[in-house]
Formats: structure tokens, C-alpha cells, sequence
């Protein structure tokens, strides 16, 4: 199996190597990196320049954010299923093998979801969440659990819903799951943890978190994310079904507390909090 990784980045140099170096260590999978750039200003460039020859591509010039540089990356991939890694976060171990076992035994699967971490900025662990196997009343409550980059979907299935919405910044990732609902392709829950998310000052969606409120970046962030949820909303509102949302919302919370995997990972988050992602996992570096 061939798996093309999508690496959007800018100005990201303190974490880039761990990414790619995350990508690197997989094992069993032939991985295809594809690494773009948005004009990075900081040493970035000059840190991946050190991976030439073990990636695929590197693009380095302006663009119009993350959903661009993904645009750009998909159209050039050529594995066998497609999925990205901000170069901030980390592509855990065993990942892509997991994703080759599942596809083995569910040939007719176009699209896989993953299990997540949140991690600092040391690799320590923050929290754990794993996400309920596929039910078709899920999604006609509004229930999908799909954490950003731990997803692998085919060219075909990325193809057939016409790819990522270049005009979305916050929630790119979650209408592409959707439209792909929408689309009647059911999704595999892949067995282990696949990506861990950074939590930290500089990120995109959580940076946010570390400013106060009422900072002008935190409202012109929450606004976008709010506005982009709504227009998710809508896209969805034909599959939900007809009991309000509060109905809805009861109905999907209900579903999740049902799910062995949500009381797994809560009892994984309490043992690992605190803990390095290696200390737990291994280690995601060829080093």
C-alpha cells in the first residue's frame, strides 16, 4: 500500500522535524510525503531542506492558507489513500500500518477514521479520545467523530465530492467528512491511536486558547469557526433527522457514551496524561 502524506506548513520550524520525522518512522506502508509551504519566514525551509531526498515533493511559495496548500498537495498525490499532517502535530506509531490491516480486511472501504492525542509542546500527553465505529443513525444525529488529520480517504472518494473547500480556514477537514456522508461512503474505525495534536501558542485553531477571550484574535477566530459551523449545518441539515437539535444532540451524546471505545480512552487519557507520547508509544523518530 502506498499512503500519500499532504504536509501543509508555515513558519513552523520548532516542530517540523518531529512531523516529518514522525512520517518517516512508519514502517510496512510506502509513504509518500508531499510538503507544502505557504512562504515560510522562519527557519522551516532551511530544516526540511535536510529531507530532500527522503520526500516526494517540496513546494515553498505563498499561498492562500492551509485548504490551498492541501489543494495543492492532493492533486499531486498518487497513493493509494490520501491524508495530511500539520507540521506541528505527529503521526504516531504504527499508524499507516494500522490503516494497511483495516483496508486489507475491509477492501471496499473508502475511507478510514483514526483515534487522537492532544500533546504539548514537549510530546507530553494532554488527553486521548477514541472515536465509535460506523452506524448509519450517527450521522443522521449529527454524530461523527473525526479528528482532523487522522483520516485516510481514497483519490477516488476525494475526487468523486469534489475536494477540500478552498474557501473554509477552520473546518475544511469536518465538511470534507461530511460530504463524504453525504455521499453514502461509510467510514472504517481504524483499532489504535493514529495523530496527536499540538496544543500551543502558535497553532491555528488551538492558539486561541492560550489568549484571553476578549483578545481581537480570539473573537475574529471564534466568529470564523462559528460561521463555518453554521455553514456545515446547513450542508448537513437534509440526512439529520427531524427531532430538533436538542433531540439530535441528546441522541448523539447518547451514542457516544455507548461506544466501548469512548470509555476506553477516557480511562487511557487518566493513565498516559502527563506522560511522553514515547514514554507511551514509542518512538516516532528514526533517531
Amino acid at each position: 500500500m502506498k499512503v500519500s502524506v499532504i504536509m501543509p506548513s508555515f513558519n513552523q520550524g520548532e516542530f517540523v522535524e518531529r512531523a516529518i520525522e514522525s512520517v518517516l518512522a512508519q514502517e510496512g506502508v510506502d509513504a509518500e510525503i508531499i510538503f507544502v509551504d505557504g512562504g515560510s519566514t522562519d527557519d522551516t525551509m532551511t530544516k526540511v531542506e535536510q529531507y530532500r531526498g527522503q520526500l516526494a515533493r517540496i513546494i515553498s511559495e505563498p499561498d492562500e492558507g492551509q485548504s490551498d496548500a492541501l489543494g495543492k498537495g492532493f492533486a499531486l498525490a498518487t497513493g493509494d489513500f490520501l491524508t495530511w499532517l500539520n507540521t506541528d502535530d505527529l503521526l504516531l506509531p504504527g499508524a499507516l500500518s494500522d490503516l494497511a490491516q483495516c483496508s486489507t480486511l475491509n477492501p471496499d472501504c473508502q475511507w478510514f477514521l483514526g483515534n487522537s492525542l492532544w500533546v504539548d509542546v514537549d510530546d507530553r500527553i494532554l488527553d486521548a479520545r477514541r472515536g465509535e465505529p460506523y452506524r448509519s443513525i450517527g450521522p443522521r444525529t449529527g454524530l461523527l467523530t473525526a479528528a482532523g488529520p487522522s483520516a485516510f480517504f481514497s483519490k477516488a472518494a476525494y475526487d468523486a465530492v469534489g475536494g477540500i473547500n478552498k474557501s473554509l480556514h477552520y473546518k475544511m477537514d469536518t465538511e470534507l467528512w461530511w460530504r463524504f456522508i453525504l455521499a453514502g461512503l461509510p467510514f472504517g474505525r481504524l483499532q489504535h491511536y493514529t495523530w496527536a495534536l499540538r496544543l500551543h501558542a502558535g497553532a491555528k485553531v488551538s492558539g486561541s486558547l492560550f489568549l484571553d477571550r476578549n483578545d481581537p484574535k480570539a473573537i475574529a477566530a471564534a466568529r470564523a469557526q462559528a460561521n463555518e459551523a453554521m455553514h456545515i449545518k446547513r450542508l448537513i441539515a437534509c440526512a439529520q433527522i427531524g427531532i430538533g437539535d436538542t433531540g439530535r444532540w441528546t441522541a448523539s451524546k447518547a451514542q457516544r457514551v455507548l461506544s466501548a471505545g469512548f470509555w476506553r480512552s477516557l480511562v487511557e487519557a487518566r493513565r498516559w496524561r502527563g506522560k511522553t507520547v514515547v514514554s507511551v508509544f514509542g518512538s516516532t523518530s528514526l533517531s
